[in-house]
């Protein structure tokens, strides 16, 4: 095949949507390289022709301020002809979008170790000042070695300098787009964070967490709506990973954590709180059984209890059949309709009911109920010649009679008030008038028992306190922080201090936590504690400053507490708070610094290597 520049063509790597990419060896120094090439005479239009030509030159521009292990790396940019070609690092692996297409999904390790590669290598190109802007599987490489790769820097924005797109251009892959790239606002690295997080949803569940069958579809939902839980769709997973995927693919930036490394870090802890967990295969949650099949598969009731012949007799019975066809009747009006009637029929006899039971209580006399409780007591005091005798059976007696004091009949049987059946006499008390010795009771005394009789009303209100079902005063609260180990104090009380992750028990309403864990901030929580349950996952923010290194000349190596660091001068370092002996040596000649880095500071360190 005909050398594109001054590289010899081994072979076609694949196609993409600017043009192939070819395996070529640089004669030069014997080195592969991958040839990325625009055919340019193809484009008929010269504005898609220039912008085309321009995307090349902007990849070239972008990876060529770039020298990380985990960013593929660009030799030379040229055209030849109609055609526009970039001469890169070639990689021999597969792309991330390969590895998420097998049967067989990676291994938790493995996809932790994709996830954290491309994180730092991100990292490292938002402090250079560029964003990718397209992160999504088939930009991502996995080299043999291991190595994660990040390629493809065709549509990465330089913050550093002016803005090559016009404002509103909508650059990327539409399904791994962060909402800001969509709505053409400015963009930083949190835009990255967002892809790579879809990336992490898709890789973990075989789902991607915004999708649609129409392109409108799929930016309504990356702008509008938030995506299933995870742990919904893949059941291996905990619920603190939807939490910390929630944090990151949040729809605005600020919401999002500082960096691509530190949601690594909050995702791989809330990974590891359940053990066993597991990825899903492309596609997997599809073929899973629904919750709607068992559901209708209990809608028929349970068969009695029946000899053999009789459970065959019902279920191959005329009756049977009928009776399966009405199972599956869908819901709609006819079964509304039903539900509505036995609804009305329900309410109508408690309505029945209730009359009945208040023209019970109007209209019935007590006093049957009465005589009978003072027929059955015991009557210690009753003689056979003088029993006790019910009021009705009791002859009757004239209104105004009362027999003189001391004159009682001695075996009680002629009562003293008019019974039940003469006129003008009430129902009530008059019928308690036959005591356990079977004397007359005086029409003084009547009044007394109705008082006694009325004390048992009270029970009614005992029935409506609710204090005797309670619930448990104290519900447990799980503390879940990343990452773990911290100390836990809550409502500033150091007797229950706990190391997280640690269960608490709190009564129900505000509560405090205070979180501290060394090197990290400090952390102040107030929450609610209702009648159940709750968990809360704190993600702590690490204490760091920034160290600005320079030499003059530069490309001189860092030596930090005696450990040397894998960049050159200049560079900027991420550094927990703390004292450190800083060393820089080019060429045999060294110079050192004595620096307290604080948390937040900003500081730079100027160094000379002259001759």
């Amino acid at each position: 095949m005909e050398p594109i520049g001054r590289y010899k063509i081994l072979g076609e790597l694949g196609r993409g949507a600017m043009g192939v990419v070819y395996r070529a060896l640089d004669p030069a120094i014997g080195r592969p390289v991958a040839i990325k090439t625009i055919q340019l005479a193809e484009v008929t239009n010269p504005q898609e022709r220039d912008r085309l030509r321009e995307r090349l030159l902007r990849e070239a521009q972008a990876a060529g301020i770039l020298s990380h292990p985990g960013i593929v790396a660009v030799y030379d940019v040229g055209q030849q002809g109609d055609m526009a070609y970039i001469a890169m690092e070639f990689v021999n692996g597969v792309t991330l979008e390969k590895m998420m297409l097998a049967p067989t999904p990676p291994d938790p390790e493995s996809i932790l170790d994709v996830l954290r590669q491309t994180a730092a290598g991100l990292d490292y190109a938002h402090r250079k000042g560029i964003i990718h802007r397209d992160i999504k599987p088939a930009n991502v490489m996995k080299d043999e070695d291991g190595t994660v790769k990040i390629t493809d820097f065709g549509v990465a924005k330089i913050s550093t300098s002016q803005q090559l797109t016009q404002a509103g251009t909508v650059l990327g892959t539409p399904n791994y787009m962060s909402p800001e790239q969509i709505q053409g606002k400015g963009v930083d690295g949190r835009a990255d964070q967002f892809s790579l997080a879809v990336i992490a949803y898709e890789m973990l569940t075989g789902e991607k967490p915004f999708a649609g069958e129409q392109l409108t579809t799929v930016l309504y939902k990356i702008v509008s709506e938030n995506p299933p839980p995870p742990h919904n769709l893949n059941t291996s997973l905990g619920w603190t990973v939807g939490v910390v995927l929630g944090k990151a693919l949040a729809k605005g930036a600020a919401e999002r954590y500082p960096s691509c490394t530190e949601f690594l870090a909050a995702l791989e802890t809330a990974l590891r709180t359940k053990k066993g967990w597991k990825a899903l295969p492309h596609g997997a949650s599809q073929n899973l059984p629904t919750a709607l099949v068992k559901p209708r598969t209990v809608l028929a009731p349970p068969r009695p209890a029946a000899s053999e012949e009789k459970a065959a007799e019902i279920q191959t019975g005329p009756a049977a059949e009928p009776a399966r066809a009405r199972m599956p009747v869908p819901p709609g009006k006819p079964k509304r309709k039903m539900a509505l009637g036995i609804l009305a029929a329900v309410l109508s006899g408690l309505t029945v009911g209730g009359v009945l039971f208040l023209a019970a209580r109007l209209w019935l006399p007590p006093g049957p109920a009465k005589q009978e409780t003072a027929q059955a007591a015991p009557q210690p005091s009753a003689t056979p010649e003088a029993p006790v005798r019910p009021a009705p059976m009791s002859p009757p007696a004239q209104a105004p009679a009362s027999p003189p004091a001391g004159e009682q009949p001695a075996g009680g049987t002629q009562p003293a008030t008019p019974s039940e059946g003469t006129p003008g006499a009430s129902p009530g008390p008059q019928t308690q008038t036959v005591q356990q010795t079977g004397a007359v009771k005086p029409a003084a005394e009547k009044p007394v028992e109705a008082p006694a009789q009325g004390r048992v009303e009270p029970a009614t209100p005992k029935r409506t306190v609710p204090a005797v079902v309670r619930p448990p005063v104290e519900q447990p609260v799980q503390i879940i922080t990343n990452p773990p180990g911290a100390e836990v104090v809550p409502d500033n009380t150091p007797d229950k201090t706990c190391k997280s992750p640690c269960s608490l028990q709190m009564s129900p309403g505000r509560h405090t936590l205070t979180v501290t864990l060394a090197g990290y901030r400090k952390e102040n929580r107030i929450f609610e504690v209702a009648r159940q349950p709750l968990e809360t996952f704190i993600n702590l923010t690490q204490l760091i400053g920034t160290l600005r290194v320079e030499t003059v000349p530069p490309g001189a190596s860092i030596i930090l507490n005696g450990q040397l660091r894998p960049e050159k001068t200049p560079a900027t370092l991420l550094l927990p708070p703390g004292k450190y002996r800083l060393e820089v040596s080019l060429d045999g000649r060294r110079a050192e610094q004595d620096i307290e880095v604080r948390d937040g500071s900003l500081m730079r360190a100027d160094f000379s290597l002259g001759q």
